[in-house]
Parts: structure tokens; sequence; C-alpha cells
């Protein structure tokens, strides 16, 4: 299967996994918007720390490789923060735009809270491979009691998905044993 047949996210909803709260996180709950050939579809994907991690790295990564389209993403970025994410700054977007349609979307997908607060072994991905592609980067996920699970992430929501799990760590006030704790970070 190439990063082409691969089903491409058009939003996502993200949370951290704590058992209760205050506690440390154990993991991160993605509820994905997917479009491909057939439709679109939703899927939950779960992410254990040292995962989380290596997400987030693939799509810094991808930043650095890819600094043209970084700008492109950091300027909607304050355009958008400057409108408080409003529909005035949505408006000013193709109808296409990656980001735009992000934003707009993003509130269909809940995660519930049997997601927010224990990792399901049928949900429980293990990044495999992580590359980079002309359309931004092809994520493929090992699962414990399922098949495995690919997907291809656009530039912005690349960048946006590294931005996504650092506030998700410094907000959930991780402590020692979470995600903030992972080798090397």
């Amino acid at each position: 299967m190439t990063a082409t047949d691969l089903p491409v996210v058009v939003a996502y909803q993200f949370a951290v996994i704590q058992q209760a709260r205050g506690q440390p996180g154990i993991g991160l709950a993605l509820h994905l918007l997917l479009k491909d050939g057939s439709g679109e579809s939703t899927f939950f994907l779960q992410l254990e720390p040292s995962s989380v991690w290596e997400v987030r790295d693939a799509c810094a990564e991808l930043a650095a490789r890819h600094a043209d389209h970084y700008q492109t993403f950091l300027a909607k970025r304050r355009a958008s923060h400057q409108l408080n994410y409003g529909d005035k700054f949505l408006k000013t977007l193709p109808a296409k735009d990656v980001y735009g349609l992000f934003y707009r979307r993003q509130n269909e997908l809940p995660v519930p809270v049997t997601f927010r607060t224990m990792l399901h072994q049928e949900n429980t991905g293990t990044l495999a491979e992580a590359v980079p592609t002309s359309q931004g980067l092809s994520l493929r996920f090992s699962r414990m009691s399922a098949p495995n699970f690919g997907c291809l992430l656009p530039h912005d929501l690349v960048f946006l998905l590294a931005d996504s799990i650092d506030e998700a760590i410094w907000a959930a006030e991780w402590e020692r044993g979470g995600v903030a704790d992972a080798t090397g970070h």
C-alpha cells in the first residue's frame, strides 16, 4: 500500500488518557476523521507514551524538512490567533484548505470518557513507520489485537498534531512516569 492509497486525515480531536484527574498521563487518544475513495469515516487511535513522542518527533522533523510549508502554516496560525479562530478567519481560506477544513470539522469528533480514561487494546497503536511524502506524512501503526492502521497527514495537520501533542502534555500537567518523562524528552 502506497501513501496515495492511505486514507487522508481531514480533522482530529485529541485527549490525554488519564485514569483519574491529576494522575499521570498514560497515553493519547485521537478521534480521526478520514477520507478516501469510498468517502468519509472515523477511527479511534490510542497511543502509549513512547509512540506519542515518536509521532511528535516525526511531525517536527517534517517541519524542518519543509520550511516553506511550515512558514505558510505559521502565517495561517498567526492570522487565526489574531481573529480568535472565528468564522471571519475561516472565510478567508479556500474551501479545500486543509487548515480551514480541520477547524470547520474538528468539533464533529468527540472523545468519549472511556477513551480518555483507559487504553483499549483494540485501539492502541505503536508507530511502525513515519514516511515524509510530497503531501505530508504517511503514518503506519501496528496494533495489538487488530489489523494495522495507516493514514496520510497533510502538511498543515502534521504541524498541528505536533502542537497538539505539546499542548496535551503540558496542559495535563503530567507527572513523573507520564509522557513528559519519556526517554530523551
